[in-house]
């Protein structure tokens, strides 16, 4: 055995583990990400539709970790990517329909108030 290939034999397993502990990091992040974005999904208060986004993502969440705890790396970082974006979805959902309820109470508000004045105005 020559000197480059002895060389070539002791660097190629650390490459290789290299690249696998790269892997497992992406993977851990990827599973973080979703994570956040389910609990961040959850501080939404969501009701109706984003409340069943909600569980859609939590699920993927699940199965993102079952599939990651079966070392399935590939499959665990894209079922939490998915996750992730069922996650942000269920979030903007509820942020939207709390907006929603906002607008309405305050229009009913406004019509309230504007029938007050109608009402007041005429009696003077």
């Amino acid at each position: 055995m020559t000197f480059s290939s002895l060389k070539i034999h002791h660097a190629l397993p650390l490459l290789l583990l290299a690249s696998s502990s790269g892997a497992l990091a992406q993977d851990g992040t990827e599973l973080l990400a979703a994570e956040t974005a389910v609990a961040a999904a959850e501080r939404a208060a969501p009701r109706g539709e984003a409340a069943r986004l909600l569980d859609e993502a939590r699920a993927g969440l699940l199965a993102a970790r079952e599939a990651n705890s079966r070392r399935k790396r590939r499959d665990a970082a894209e079922l939490a990517r998915v996750a992730e974006a069922t996650a942000d979805l269920a979030r903007a959902t509820a942020q939207r329909d709390a907006a929603q309820a906002e607008v309405e109470s305050k229009a009913a508000r406004n019509a309230d108030l504007r029938r007050r004045l109608l009402v007041n105005g005429g009696n003077r």
